[in-house]
Formats: C-alpha cells, structure tokens, sequence
C-alpha cells in the first residue's frame, strides 16, 4: 500500500513532522526495524501517536475490506464454474468444494473482526449507559456491600491469626517437571487475535505524558488503550501495598489469589465464607475492563477509577490486552521475555515503538544482569537450612532432593566469596587475598562445580513449588527464631593481635555503619533467595554473551559477585523475529551505527530490514548559539581530565568563566558536571576561594540533590529563584551531574534553561573493571576498535542528553558552553541540529563577546514582539 500524504494532525503539522510521520507508516507497512531520530521539542510523540494510529485504523480496514473482496471473487469463481457444469460436472463439482473450503475460512476470520468490532461497540454503549445510570450502578449488590468486604477481610485476618494449622501453608506444592498446556493451546485457537502497538518508554511518568498526547488528537475516542504497570504502581490493597518492595507485593498478591475458607466464632458458623482473601478480587471485572477499552486513561485515571468500583485494576488490565489496540508497557516489561509472557504479551505479527530508546542497549544489559553478595547467600543458606529441617519429613522425596541442591549451590557459591558451611572459619580462606577477577559463565559453573547441577530444573522447581512464597511466610511466622551468622575470619599471631588493638576504636564506627546498611536493605534481604535465584536465571544465558565478576570484600558478607550481559542482541533476537515492525526512537540515536550493528545485525536481522531517519529541530538556527571552549580568561587550556581537573590552576579558570557567563547570560543557568564527587571538588573550591559569593551576587545557586525525594523541591526551589529573582540577582545557577537525575527526562525550557554548560568530558571509568570487560568483548566478538568506539561514545551520548535539557519548542532559544578542548575532535558525535551553530572560541573574551551579543539580540526581539 502506498503511503498517503495527509495525516490527521491537532495543528498543521511541520514539515518535518510530516516528513516522520510518512517514513513511520512506510516502516510499519513493510515490517521494517526502523530507527528514528526527532530532537525534543519537534513534536516527536505527536508524530509518532499519528502516523503510527493512521497506519493501524488503515491497516484494520484494509484487512477487511481485503476478506470481502476476496469473498466475492470466490463468489464469482463460483457461479462462473456453474456455468460450466454441462461439459465437465465432476471437474466443476470438485472445484467448488475447494472454493466452498476457502470461503468458508475467509468468512470465519471476517466474522471474527466483525464480532470484535460490534464487542468494542457493545463495551462503548454499555460505560454511556452507566454514566447516565451512575446512581443505579453504585446501589451496593447482595453479598458485595462494603461492610461484608470488610468483613473478608476481617475474617481472613483473624482466621490467619488463630489458625493453629497455618504452617500447612508453609509446605512445597509438589513439582511437576512437565506441564501439558495443549488444551489451552486449542481453546486459543478460534480467537480472533487484532493487530496491535505496544508503546515502550522507560518510565510512567513518559508514558503518562503519551496518554495525555493522545487525548490531544482526533483519534482518542477511536482508539482501546491499555497501560500495563506492576502490582506496585496498581494495586489499591492497603495491606499488600505498605509492603512496598515489588517483589514482596508480587508474592503476596498471588498468595492473596489462592482460595481460603475463614469463619469468625462457632456462633458465626452459618457465615462460613469461601473467597478469594483479597476483598478486591474478583469484584465487578467486567466494568472496569469495559471501561479501560471504553476511554483512553493513564494508571492514575484506572486506580482511581478502580477504587471507586471496588474491583483490581492490575488484574482487569490484563484481561482487556486481547481487545486493545494499543498496550503502553514500560522497559522491564517488554524487553524481559518472562515478564512478557506472563504479562500475556503476543508481539507476533504486531508493532513495537521504543521510545527515548538512546540508551535501549545499556537497558537490555541492566535487565539482564544480576548482583549478589556475601551477605546473600549467608542468609539465604540458613534460613533455608533452618526451613528445611523442620519441614523436611513433610517433603516429598523429589522436593528434599531439590531443596538439598538449591543448599549446595549456595554452599559452592560461598566457597567463592573465600567459605566453606561445613568448615571452621579458621579454615576459611581469606577473600581479602582474593583479586577481581571475570569468569566466563562455562568457566564460572566448573569452577564453583555448579555444572554437576541441572540449572533449569532446579529453577523450575523453585518457580512451581512456589518456594519464594512459602520460605517467606515461614519467615513472617518464625523470623525471630531464625539465627544468621555470619562467617567471620580469625586471624592468629602477633600482627593479627596489635592490628586488632589498633582497629579497636574503628570498629565500633565500622559496625554502626554495617548495621545501618543491613538496616537500609531490610526489605530485600529478608528473603534474599529472590535475589540469588535472579542471579542462577542468568546462568542460563550463552556463554559466550555474558561474564561473572567476583569483587572480594574485607569480609565474606561485603563480597560482591556480579552477572554482566555483554551482548544485549541475545534478548533481543526473540522480538526482532517474531514483531512485524520494530520502531527505535528518540531525541539523540547518533551513533546509529550501534543500534544497526549491535542490536538488530546481532539479533539476526538482514541489513535490508533495517532503515533510519532523521530529522532537524524545528527552532530556527539563530536561537541557538553553541560554543566550544577551549581556554579561559586567564588563557589557561581547558583540558578537564582526571588527573588535572582537581588542580588549583584549572579550578581558578574554571571559577572565573562562571562568574564571567552569569554576567551576561539572564534567568537561568544549568552546569553539568562530570561526577558528582568533582561536583564536592567545585563547590568546596568555590566556596573556600569566595567566589561562590561573586557567584551568588547574579544567581542564587543549587545543587543536584543526593537522592531522588529531594529532587521536585530543589527544582520548584530553583524555578522561583529564575522567575521572581531576588535584587540584584538576575536569576539562578543550578550545578548538575552528567548522568545523574537532572541530565535526563527533566525540561528546562525558556528561562529556566537559557544556558547549558558542559565541564570536562564525561568519560566512563576506564580501570572500571566491568569497562574493560566491555571493550575487549567487543573488539574480540564486534570488531576491530569497536570497543574504542563504545567508550567514547558512552561519554558523547551522556553530553547530547545534558544538552538537550534546553531549546524545548519553536520559539525558545539558550546558549550550549562546552568546556574543554577536546570537543574540538568531537564536533560530528553532537546533534545535527547544534552543529549548525557550532563555532571554536580559541580566546574565552571572545566567548563573553558571542553570549553578551547573543542575549542582547533575543531580548531586543522580546521586546519587540510584546509591544506588537
């Protein structure tokens, strides 16, 4: 089909936009792997809802109108066959028996879509018709009142508080190795399965914001949207969501699913109830089901709406997938293939958008990888160990012998963090002798003797035995009566002796600190064999695709064992084949190199496949003045790398430029710098040299919080310092880290951004251990210098992302100052679009020059255009 010229746009759309919206429908239509780039602020999300919406609505239209014309040519294959029934009956009969076959398949799939499209009709007709009813739909139904849910509820409480037999919970579901799943298989068989879009994004927040995107368009009553999210962010049960970690919320949630029978007193026999223990399930499903599909909302808009219903809206989401069109879900859910699966997510023969997916590689290998420590697998021995001998003559044969292998590996894992259960500490060795060292998973299974174990059963049954849940109800239950020690290490002599006299003092200090820390991670390390069965998942992976990491510690508990993915195409390979599009997008895909070779020519797609495009910003050349750095006012070379940037000369030059920029640059300004302990080295140094208060004499200054709730209030703090600046302040300076929570996701549009600075280079650490695991993997399994090239383009992408923090619509313009004389080689690694105004100032008067004519101009132009 060909693509059309016209889309349904809220505005007349750019040239531009146009120009995304055609290649995104010819991308979908010939089940391309397509990479887009559209800078921020060009109305990327707009394009993306309605080309890809066109393409859909045309697609499902076409669909149909293809069934009837193929019905009718079979029609009239027919009655021309007819005709000829006088020469050659037998010939004619047999062909109308094979037209007859065929007709009657085409006709069952255009039935099919008929039905699914009266069924969306029916779910729209019945919400209209409860809104107009809405007095009548909330009258209380017999046995469903509020007051007998809190009954449940009550009962359910105390039947588990007096239940003398409750440890019968606490026993393994017998394991079953195989599960015969065809008659789900056949039941699935006649429905009708419609063509969708997943949407991807990294957060909620960014898919809220496409939720409200979408209702801006022409196509927001045509369209069944769905937002999958975790129980987390869903579920409206107070007593599982103050549980708070996720995984804690999963296993109580599925715990809650299965049937209980409580009752309150003997007295209160005839209210004996059988129910599902949370009071929200099942509820009224289909009402909410009907409305999700009915109206276009965000997870916000469904719990609120599932509150007032009184029914899961984690539950009711996923039962309306097979009647979406659209499903927005974020990374976790859709690069995950487990959590896809179990999500009930089919990306066979539909679309995936990705979108701010600049950073899609580095997320596949987070996903993928796992971390485990000392501390863990101490834990998670005995509390095992302590479950398992008091239950351990109520097991099966087959679940003791499972158990007895999940407390060997355990063991085998403690043997190289420098313990062994069995021996005495004195016999332990030491792991502060132990060095860093990378294993290949192959490697790392012989050596740990791991490879005597079958894997994948061993967490099969951990997975159908429900042991995570039953291991953390006897936790609940018996946790104070649950001993963990910790292996300790004894060391002997003389200079053992006068070290432990000399650490005497410090180790009061350095316990403090340890409780604090067990303290802080309480919530997971309460039942840590979640953590060490994430980490034998990825033991599953190719060998050659990812590598184990042992990072000693001072003692067995602080050793840290690591599972890094290295080839993130491996969980890739399955997406790629099985979805008929795959769409990249984001504001800054350079270098598109690594999205064509790295992901989708490693996951096995044909270079043909795969197309990119890229657009221009919509803002006009001459609101963007962009200004490599090379000196500073008292001539010194910016060269702000790791050896130098602390040094008192290139600190006094770097003071200097920043009095100099808030001089003439007005409203705000936003620093990035390139970690946040060189973020301490400046401030400390602005502070002890006085030149924080020159600073402070033009804006008031902030800086990055150091965790993420303190964020919204140094921001709302720094957004009124700019738009109501106290005299003689002009405005306010906010002092960021590349990488950190404000180079990322965060707007700083207008004043609030009118100058972006970037410090130095943000290199990755190259003596990181896991860096260079990276690189000669790639050089080894790539290509030549490929692993050069992923470092130094790790430290550009993390630029182009602080940049694009300003110059958020057509008419906003800012300043970029980068500092360092180094970017002077990295001109074509930045986006096209601040190329165009790129220039090298060899002399930083020349800098202060540029900014003070460039500021005076746009205010001029302010001004002008206010009085007209």
């Amino acid at each position: 089909m060909e693509t059309p010229e016209e889309f349904i746009f809220p505005f007349p759309p750019y040239a531009i936009q146009e120009d995304f919206m055609k290649n995104l429908y010819f991308c979908l239509e010939n089940g391309k792997l397509g990479i887009f780039e559209s800078p921020t602020g060009t109305g990327k999300s707009l394009s993306i809802i309605c080309g890809a919406l066109k393409w859909l609505l045309d697609h499902e239209e076409r669909q149909k109108s293809d069934l009837i014309e193929k019905i009718q040519e079979i029609d009239s294959s027919i009655k021309e066959s007819e005709k000829k029934a006088d020469h050659d009956w037998f010939f004619v009969q047999s062909s109308q028996l094979e037209f007859a076959a065929e007709r009657r398949i085409l006709q069952q799939k255009l039935n099919m879509i008929i039905k699914h499209n009266e069924k969306r009709e029916k779910l729209k007709e019945r919400v209209q018709n409860n809104k107009e009813n809405k007095k009548r739909y909330y009258k209380p139904k017999p046995g469903k009142s509020k007051d007998s849910l809190k009954d449940i509820d009550q009962d359910s409480k105390e039947g588990e508080a007096k239940n003398d037999t409750i440890d019968e919970d606490f026993l393994l579901d017998d394991f079953l190795e195989h599960s015969d799943s065809s008659e789900d298989e056949d039941t699935q068989e006649d429905i009708y399965k419609n063509s969708k879009i997943y949407f991807c994004s990294r957060t909620h927040s960014q898919l809220k914001q496409f939720v409200s995107e979408l209702k801006k368009t022409p196509y927001s009553d045509k369209i069944a949207l769905v937002p999958l999210a975790s129980r987390q962010n869903y579920c409206i049960n107070k007593e599982v969501k103050k549980l708070k970690h996720v995984n804690f919320i999963n296993e109580r949630c599925l715990q809650l699913q299965k049937k209980c029978t409580t009752a309150k007193k003997e007295k209160d026999l005839k209210r004996l109830k059988s129910s599902t223990c949370c009071p929200y399930m099942p509820g009224d499903q289909q009402r909410l089901i009907a409305d999700i599909l009915s109206e276009v909302q965000d997870v916000e808009d469904i719990v609120q709406n599932s509150q007032e219903l009184k029914t899961c809206p984690y539950y009711a989401t996923r039962n309306s997938i097979p009647d979406s069109q659209i499903i927005l879900v974020p990374y976790n859910t859709i690069l995950h293939k487990s959590t896809r699966i179990s999500s009930g997510i089919d990306l066979k023969g539909n679309i995936l958008i990705i979108d701010e997916a600049h950073n899609l590689l580095e997320a596949i290998e987070h996903i993928h990888s796992a971390m485990i420590t000392g501390r863990n697998v101490l834990h998670c021995y005995s509390q095992l160990t302590q479950y398992q001998q008091r239950y351990q003559h109520l097991f099966s044969a087959k679940n003791v012998l499972y158990l007895s292998q999940l407390c060997f590996c355990l063991k085998k894992l403690l043997k190289f963090f420098g313990a062994t259960v069995k021996s005495s500490p004195d016999d332990a060795s030491d792991p502060s002798k132990q060095s860093t060292k990378f294993y290949t998973v192959e490697d790392f299974e012989t050596a740990s003797e791991l490879d005597t174990i079958n894997i994948f059963e061993l967490l099969d049954f951990v997975k159908n035995s429900k042991l995570n849940r039953k291991l953390q109800g006897y936790l609940e239950k018996y946790g104070g009566e649950t001993q963990i020690q910790e292996v300790e290490l004894r060391k002997t002599g003389i200079t053992a002796f006068l070290k432990t006299i000399k650490a005497h003092n410090l180790a009061r200090y350095e316990m403090e600190a340890e409780q604090k820390e067990l303290l802080f991670d309480k919530e997971v390390s309460s039942n840590p064999l979640m953590t060490i069965v994430s980490f034998l998942e990825c033991l599953k992976s190719s060998c050659e695709d990812g590598r184990i990491l042992l990072v000693p510690g001072k003692t067995i508990g602080q050793g840290v064992m690591k599972f890094l993915l290295l080839n993130p195409a491996a969980y890739f390979n399955d997406i790629v084949k099985e979805a008929r599009a795959v769409i990249v997008a984001g504001g800054t895909m350079e270098p598109i190199s690594d999205f064509k070779d790295r992901l989708f020519i490693k996951a096995g797609a044909s270079p043909e496949r795969i197309m990119s495009f890229s657009c221009d910003h919509v803002v006009p050349k001459d609101n963007i003045m962009t200004r490599i750095v090379t000196h500073g006012p008292n001539a010194k070379q910016f060269i702000f790398t790791y050896g130098e940037r602390a040094s008192h000369c290139l600190l006094e030059e770097l003071s200097r430029s920043l009095i100099n920029i808030c001089n003439v640059v007005p409203a705000g300004i936003v620093v990035f710098l390139q970690s946040y302990t060189y973020e301490e080295v400046v401030y400390k140094y602005l502070v002890d040299q006085k030149y924080l208060n020159k600073i402070s004499d033009k804006k008031r200054v902030f800086r990055e919080p150091k965790y993420a709730n303190q964020v919204s209030q140094v921001l709302e703090e720094y957004a009124e310092a700019v738009k109501n600046p106290q005299p003689p302040q002009n405005g306010a300076l906010l002092f960021s880290v590349v990488g950190g929570k404000l180079s990322e996701g965060l707007n700083f549009s207008d004043d609030l951004g009118r100058c972006v600075i970037v410090v130095g280079m943000p290199y990755p650490n190259l003596f990181a251990p896991e860096i260079r695991e990276k690189m000669n993997y790639l050089n080894e399994n790539v290509g030549y210098n490929t692993g050069t090239m992923y470092y130094e383009n790790a430290c550009m992408k993390a630029v182009n992302q602080c940049i694009g923090r300003a110059v958020r619509h057509i008419n906003d313009y800012a300043g970029v100052i980068l500092l360092d004389q180094r970017y002077t080689t990295k001109k074509t690694s930045l986006p096209r679009w601040i190329q165009r105004s790129l220039s090298v100032d060899n002399s930083f008067g020349m800098t202060i020059r540029n900014l003070a004519k460039f500021y005076s101009t746009k205010k001029h132009a302010e001004r002008i255009s206010s009085q007209s």
